[in-house]
């Protein structure tokens, strides 16, 4: 009698372990997050672990973001998701770990000084105040120790320098750069939830010369986050206007894995193939080449 409760407490526990490896564990969340249960919704907080079977309701425009092992889900927006499905989405798009290779493509081209740097030198100029000309000046530094903390990937020093930069309300030409940079910092961090939040305040001209960087770090979190759709709505008006450069190149491979989503296979293909023709030569080339090779 001993040895078979002895079994059966094993296999209540395999089983545990089992179910508990099957499980993503929440790593951020704001607004309301709720798990559905036999008797109705309950909350979640971070740390709480969510079986792939589970059903999440997130409301009070909140966000959510989950792990398993290598494995990220992202829930932007509110709504009622079925785990499963999302990992499913996810597997399909083969969009998984594409986050991180871009997201270093990003960080080698945000060293281009801001194009509003000497029109802002000027307006100080032209005023006698020394103050006005020092707190450009600040700017201006803060700008440069951020780019160097991103260099280092330093990430979260970048976001917080950032983020008290940002509380000392600089002018408008570097609140939405520097809120640009605090998405590419928390982004780099492995904290798209942030990421997005801070990218959420920024609606920048298209002349500035990170416009090009900031829809594709956009669009990737939207990727990220299974918004295929959404996604889709930011990269065909930027590929119209912007048709050639490693920007469009890119634009084109997040556009495969927003079509690869959405099961439009012969449009994910055709991404793919325009993509890599404007370059071949380009790094970038090279990520399309190999999805190509993949199909």
């Amino acid at each position: 009698m001993t040895k078979i409760l002895g079994i059966v407490s094993i296999l209540i526990l395999a089983a545990a372990a089992s179910a508990l490896a099957q499980s993503y564990a929440i790593t951020y969340s704001d607004g309301t997050v709720e798990i559905k249960t036999a008797k109705g919704w309950s909350v979640l907080s971070i740390g709480d672990a969510v079986p792939l079977s589970a059903t999440v309701r997130v409301s009070q425009s909140g966000s959510l973001e989950l792990t398993k092992g290598r494995a990220r889900l992202t829930i932007l927006k509110d709504g009622t998701y079925e785990i499963a499905r999302l990992a499913s989405a996810a597997e399909l798009s083969g969009a998984l770990g594409a986050g991180a290779r871009i997201s270093q493509k990003l960080q080698s081209l945000t060293s281009d000084k801001p194009t509003s740097t000497t029109a802002g030198g000027v307006r100080a100029a032209d005023q006698s105040s020394q103050a006005a000309v020092t707190w450009v000046d600040e700017n201006d530094e803060v700008r440069s120790e951020v780019v160097s903390l991103l260099a280092q990937k330093k990430y979260l020093d970048a976001a917080q320098k950032l983020q008290e930069a940002l509380d000392e309300s600089p002018s408008p030409a570097y609140e939405q750069e520097f809120a640009y940079l605090a998405g590419v910092a928390y982004y780099g961090a492995g904290q798209p939830v942030r990421a997005f939040r801070a990218l959420s305040k920024v609606s920048p001209d298209p002349s500035v010369q990170w416009y090009a960087r900031y829809v594709i770090l956009k669009t990737q979190l939207l990727v990220d986050s299974l918004d295929y759709s959404g996604a889709l709505d930011i990269l065909q008006p930027f590929l119209s206007a912007n048709p050639s450069g490693e920007p469009a190149q890119l634009a084109w491979l997040l556009t495969y894995y927003c079509q690869k989503g959405l099961g439009n296979t012969s449009a994910a293909r055709a991404a793919l193939d325009t993509g890599y023709q404007l370059d071949p030569a380009s790094e970038t080339a090279n990520l399309i080449d190999q999805q190509r090779k993949a199909q």
